[in-house]
């Protein structure tokens, strides 16, 4: 009898948690929960990016979730976040630059979450001839709190994404939202300037040029084995290093971090993407 008990109750938390999980994605394949939006827009080669808008009363820029790339083309957005001072003045997903168009890239800024998101994409509009938008992820820049870009340095190295290309088609019927975290999720190994606070680290030496002391390096290389250990104009500078062996969220990896994602578009005209803090 007590076994029959036993069964019956692990049957009903299997049932029970199955229902609790089917609950928590919608139909369109998006979960549910409290999330970012970011609409990235299709257009024409002819199409003109939009005028800055500003706030009457306080006469700050007003900024949306929309960006817009080529329809039929190369696009470039530029997802910034972090875990420092930099990064934390960011509260709201915001389309700084919306437009693909000018040479330069769109710009978005994400609210930083040290604990990463869940992101998820679905391609809408028109599916004739069965459009398709291609995605690709690529680190950009890393900055310590003083605005060394580490990447640059030298000092972000070995890094590769879990998944660095995706690509949706828009056919006929309902779209269904597609798990594009991997996109975000990076491993390899970082240096830093300053002990951090939240990773295992592992000090270490390199040598590194200021020639104006404004605190931020041009240059830095490794240490040689025979003396002099740094080259003439370079001081050996204590460093923290930090091996990401698991995949890491991307913005985790400094205190301001830039990623590419870029967009290689045949006629999409509309990609949702929401980003679900975890």
């Amino acid at each position: 009898m007590k076994q029959l008990i036993i069964s019956i109750t692990l049957l009903c938390l299997a049932i029970s948690s199955s229902i609790l999980i089917a609950a928590e994605t919608n139909p369109n394949g998006f979960p549910s929960g409290t999330h970012y939006n970011l609409n990235i827009i299709g257009k024409k080669a002819d199409f003109t990016c939009p005028v800055q808008e500003f706030d009457p009363y306080t006469g700050l820029p007003i900024y949306g979730n929309v960006v817009f790339v080529p329809e039929n083309g190369d696009g470039a957005i530029y997802i910034t976040s972090g875990k420092g001072r930099k990064a934390a003045a960011i509260t709201e997903l915001q389309a700084t630059d919306p437009c693909a168009f000018d040479g330069d890239g769109a710009t978005v800024k994400l609210p930083p979450n040290t604990n990463g998101y869940r992101v998820y994409a679905r391609v809408l509009a028109k599916p004739t001839n069965e459009p398709y938008i291609g995605l690709f992820s690529s680190l950009y820049m890393v900055e310590d709190e003083s605005g060394n870009d580490l990447v640059f340095l030298g000092m972000v190295k070995d890094g590769a994404f879990e998944t660095q290309n995706m690509t949706f088609t828009r056919k006929h019927g309902k779209s269904t939202a597609l798990n594009i975290t991997p996109m975000f999720m990076w491993t390899g190994s970082v240096c830093y300037f300053t002990q951090p606070a939240d990773v295992t680290y592992t000090p270490t030496n390199v040598c590194c040029t200021d020639s104006n002391l404004d605190g931020v390096y041009e240059d830095c290389q490794q240490p040689a084995t025979t003396e002099p250990v740094c080259s003439a104009g370079y001081s050996l500078i204590p460093a923290y290093c930090v091996t990401y062996s698991e995949p890491e969220w991307i913005f985790n990896l400094g205190d301001y971090v830039s990623m590419l994602l870029g967009t290689n578009n045949s006629g999409v005209k509309l990609l949702q993407i929401r980003f679900y803090p975890n």
